[in-house]
């Protein structure tokens, strides 16, 4: 049996990308919980036959305007 993917935590803005997306939240705590999930999520998709290219889902970048991006698959 397959396992489910976990949903993220909202988010103020999304940029989508070839091979990733980019989530990005207000607090740190949350970019945190949405690193989780997306660890998880890369793991489905990974033993399915997808790749992430050279970024990494749950990579926290922290922006200049104190907002927090978080890499996902």
């Amino acid at each position: 049996m397959r396992e489910s993917r976990k949903q993220y935590p909202p988010h103020t803005r999304l940029e989508v990308g070839n091979k990733v997306s980019w989530l990005t939240f207000e607090t740190r705590e949350l970019a945190e919980d949405a690193a989780i999930a997306a660890r998880h999520n890369a793991e489905i998709d990974w033993s399915l036959g997808y790749d992430f290219g050279y970024l990494c889902p749950g990579d926290i970048t922290k922006n200049d305007d104190g907002t927090f991006t978080v890499v996902t698959p």
